[in-house]
């Protein structure tokens, strides 16, 4: 541009340069200026809106602690020696103090070979079964483990030695170790089961080639049924053993050293036997844990409490008011969330100060928990109880409105079953060898072939039992959990699906000949049927044995275990302050939040400066030219006159009698 004035104006006098920069200045400045205010009032506004932000954001974190009413109950567990007895305890375990005597630790069995020359020498070819059970002292038969898994393994010219019969076992992996000791005599397979217990006792069956499976040869020699002393080729070297403790004077068998059932929501894991010194366990309320959650609550809401009266108060010193003084939405979140906090905390030990701050009074505070967790839970978390003992409250969506709800059973929830025909004779019942195998369709799952061992069952009991135990070993079924319980109802089996509801259903696809003396033929079973009901004044969904409310009651859901048709009490959901402000929350930082939408507008303020900024340049550098046109004009203008000026002077000067003429 400079350029151009100079060539405009080429030797002119004047400071065009000087000229149009003041003109321009001039002429911006007003506008110029007002934009720089308007900037940097906006940013200061997008800088404190960012610290309330924050601010928010670091107080949502502190109430998700809160939010579970689980959290208000958990349950801390000690033992007086860590190195015999372990001790973990959840929401479910009650306070107390036990006793514990570790009589017998569990250990797992043991078995090994008699000594071969080499192992690498063939042992033999056919079959071996391993399976895991107890022999039952009554019938001395050997029980199979339902829990545990069977596993065939084929022996073969690649794999007849010990050390590649080691190697099958292992890769199969199925909680049997196998190893190869050299004990100086000989080389000796070792078996040794990972589980611990009588439950888990070894049975390791054979099918030689030989047509001898109980002999001193072939694979033989590696048979070993403990209810068959005739075929106990293998060596007992460590006896399965249950675990036995003194649980306050209690004998309790286990067969594993974790023991989860004997107190209610405690897991005791043993670890040596303790011998004259019982050790006590004792579990309490995790009192200091709640506390902790509270105070960082409290000190989190304290600090949102001040930085809403930095970014929106007055400064009483100064009298200079916040960037954000009388902003709406910070004005009205910072109202909502006062109004949550400040109606809610009588009587527990958390005051409000005249500053709107929260102070913690640490002895009612922890005498209020003490007193009565369940309602400190229900004060801060999401909760919902149900008055029927038999009826679970499972829960409540983001939708649900706090309030007490009646429950009505209309229909309670059914199983699919499958219901044989009756029995010929109900106690010394024979089950043949050779076709006794059938096929069940358990909740939409198909079964391999399943086979009903044969024997003499002393009872049409006893006969369940073996057929529940014979499906629910089926690898399908297992694999997708279709298990069933086998019942005898008056002279019949009922076969009954693990599930209620509308998808439980049991079907006998096929049966051979044998079976169907048992009353067991081709042919559909009952559907179950799920659960109706009302929660609140409107039908609610049933789904097996759950209802989830519709209406006013929408989004609570409960389950019926048990009980009658009829009125069933009452169902409760309440949210509590920290359920209440972490919806709020969600409402105000959330993507569509109120603040993010509050942040977008003094972005798209800070767009329309720029672009104002962007016009008010385009408008200036018209200006610009254009006085440069008008300088332009008056040096021509000026050169025209300085030229007339000259030729005046010329003319004046060649006058006669002009000053300094013929001198």
């Amino acid at each position: 541009m400079d350029g151009i004035k100079a060539a405009a104006l080429g030797g002119s006098t004047l400071d065009v340069d000087g000229l149009v920069d003041q003109l321009i200045t001039a002429e911006g400045a007003p506008t110029q200026n007002r934009l720089d205010r308007q900037e940097v009032e906006i940013q200061t506004s997008i800088s404190a809106l960012g610290s309330f932000q924050g601010a928010l954001a670091d107080f949502q974190s502190s109430i998700e602690s809160l939010r579970q009413a689980d959290d208000f109950q958990k349950i801390s567990a000690t033992s007086s020696d860590e190195d015999k007895v372990g001790v973990i305890a959840n929401k479910d375990a009650q306070p107390g103090s036990y006793s514990i005597d570790v009589v017998q630790l569990a250990q797992s069995h043991r078995l090994t070979s008699a000594a071969f020359s080499s192992d690498l020498d063939p042992v033999g070819l056919g079959g071996l079964s391993f399976q895991f059970g107890n022999v039952d002292p009554q019938s001395g038969q050997f029980v199979i483990n339902n829990k545990a898994t069977v596993k065939n393994i084929q022996v073969t010219g690649d794999n007849n030695s010990l050390r590649g019969i080691a190697a099958a076992i292992n890769r199969e992996d199925f909680g049997v170790r196998a190893s190869i000791v050299n004990d100086g005599s000989g080389f000796r397979l070792v078996l040794s089961t990972e589980a611990t217990g009588e439950v888990n006792t070894l049975r390791v069956m054979v099918n030689d080639q030989d047509n001898n499976d109980g002999d001193q040869a072939g694979l033989s020699r590696l048979a070993y049924d403990p209810a068959n002393n005739n075929a106990m080729n293998l060596i007992e070297t460590t006896k399965p053993q249950d675990a036995k403790i003194l649980l306050d004077g209690i004998e309790i068998n286990s067969a594993s050293n974790t023991i989860d059932d004997a107190l209610v929501g405690m897991t005791i894991e043993l670890k040596e036997l303790t011998g004259q010194t019982p050790v006590q366990l004792k579990t309490d309320l995790d009192i200091q844990g709640v506390k902790e959650s509270i105070s960082n609550f409290v000190e989190l809401y304290n600090g949102l409490v001040g930085t809403v009266q930095s970014v929106s108060g007055v400064d009483p010193e100064t009298g200079e008011a916040g960037p954000l003084a009388g902003d709406s939405a910070v004005r009205s979140i910072a109202d909502q969330i006062r109004r949550v906090v400040g109606t809610s905390f009588n009587g527990i030990g958390i005051d409000t100060q005249r500053n709107g701050t929260l102070t913690i009074n640490d002895s009612e505070l922890q005498s209020a928990i003490e007193n009565d967790p369940v309602q400190i839970a229900k004060l801060f978390a999401r909760a919902g109880a149900s008055s029927d003992p038999l009826i679970n409250y499972l829960g409540a969506d983001s939708d649900a409105q706090m309030g007490v709800y009646q429950v009505r059973v209309g229909q309670l929830a059914t199983k699919g079953q499958y219901i044989a025909m009756p029995l010929d004779q109900l106690e010394n019942i024979p089950v043949v060898a050779g076709e006794n195998g059938f096929i069940l369709k358990v909740n939409g799952v198909t079964s391999d072939t399943i086979m009903i061992p044969p024997g003499q069952y002393r009872s049409a009991a006893q006969l369940a039992e073996e057929l529940q135990r014979q499906i629910n070993n089926d690898a399908s079924l297992k694999r997708e959990n279709a298990l069933v319980s086998v019942e005898l109802k008056a002279d019949q089996l009922v076969i009954l699906s693990n599930r209620y509801g509308s998808q439980s259903r049991v079907d006998v696809m096929s049966a051979d000949d044998s079976i169907e003396d048992l009353g067991i033929d081709a042919a559909e079973g009952l559907t179950g049927q799920n659960i109706s009901g009302l929660i609140g004044s409107q039908p609610a969904i049933g789904n097996g044995q759950k209802l989830l409310g519709q209406g006013e009651a929408r989004g609570i859901e409960v389950e019926v275990v048990g009980g009658k048709p009829g009125d069933r009490g009452n169902v409760s959901f309440s949210k509590g302050v920290a359920e209440q402000l972490s919806d709020a929350m969600q409402n105000y930082i959330g993507p569509d939040g109120i603040l993010q939408s509050r942040s977008e507008g003094f972005n798209n303020r800070i767009d329309d400066i720029n672009q104002q900024r962007e016009r008010l340049g385009r408008r200036l550098a018209l200006s610009e030219q254009r006085l440069l046109n008008q300088f332009s004009n008056l040096e021509t203008m000026l050169g025209r006159m300085r030229g007339t000026s000259e030729f005046l002077e010329n003319q004046l000067a060649g006058l006669p009698g002009a000053k300094g003429k013929d001198t």
